[in-house]
């Protein structure tokens, strides 16, 4: 398959490295925009080559993905697009109804939200709308969910903003540890084994009520002195404000560029 990518940033670099590595056969056609970036892709994978422009890419590729900052969208407009192309969006900024006032009628259009861990092969990603064929084209390199509407892929990308702080509160325990004496790459470990396991058994109790997970705890244990503290402190409802603050800002913008 030949796929070409416009805009070699962060995400766009995760999601070739995800596929190289997992020697899925596809071609890659970088643009040339953050060069540094797409000749190290080229360097390191044979699949991957830099064209000289973005035209170039759209010229070669079957499958184009959309990986561009809002400063850059402007590049866009000068790029031809095919009635044959299968464009995908991955710039969380972009509208499909916009994109597909620049890039005209293609085969298939698709909002993709991949994470960092796509690099890795695994992970959530998030395809709307529910068009089978971009579900399938990822499914190797990751945990393909499809949203019902545009709304749905507002929330869950919010969602996705809590990365950074749950990192934040994975190095707020491990620096307890490290002060109480422990080696610190075994509590690196050791914490996040604890962590991915409470997900691993929230992910798979059919029918989860996370509640349920959260109120198995012995009465006057450490688990519950924890969540009282932490309530009564405000730290779990702080979780939610950061969220309903993210959603917000999403709002606003959005309805600023549709004032435009």
């Amino acid at each position: 398959m030949k796929i070409g990518i416009i805009g070699t940033g962060i995400i766009a670099t995760a999601v070739v490295k995800g596929f190289c590595s997992k020697k899925i056969e596809h071609e890659f056609f970088l643009s040339p925009r953050n060069a540094e970036k797409a000749f190290a892709l080229a360097a390191e994978f044979d699949e991957a080559t830099v064209c000289k422009s973005n035209q170039s890419v759209a010229d070669k590729a079957d499958w184009v993905f959309i990986c561009l900052h809002k400063k850059d969208f402007a590049a866009l407009h000068e790029i031809k697009f095919r009635r044959d192309h299968k464009i995908v969006n991955m710039s969380a900024e972009m509208r499909l109804p916009d994109l597909k006032n620049i890039v005209g009628e293609t085969q298939l259009l698709a909002h993709v939200i991949p994470l960092p861990f796509i690099a890795a092969g695994f992970g959530p990603l998030l395809v709307y709308p529910e068009i089978r064929e971009v579900g399938e084209l990822f499914t190797p390199i990751s945990d393909v969910y499809y949203a019902n509407r545009q709304g749905d892929v507002h929330t869950l990308q919010i969602v996705t903003g809590l990365m950074s702080a749950y990192y934040a509160l994975l190095e707020e325990v491990v620096r307890f540890t490290d002060e109480h004496g422990l080696e610190h790459n075994e509590s690196v470990r050791f914490t996040c084994s604890l962590f991915s396991s409470l997900c691993r058994r929230a992910s798979e109790t059919p029918d989860c009520d996370l509640m349920e997970l959260a109120n198995e705890m012995t009465p006057g244990g450490y688990n519950e002195q924890a969540m009282n503290e932490l309530m009564g402190n405000g730290a779990i409802n702080a979780w939610r404000m950061v969220l309903d603050r993210l959603m917000q800002r999403l709002q606003d913008s959005k309805s600023a560029t549709q004032a435009e």
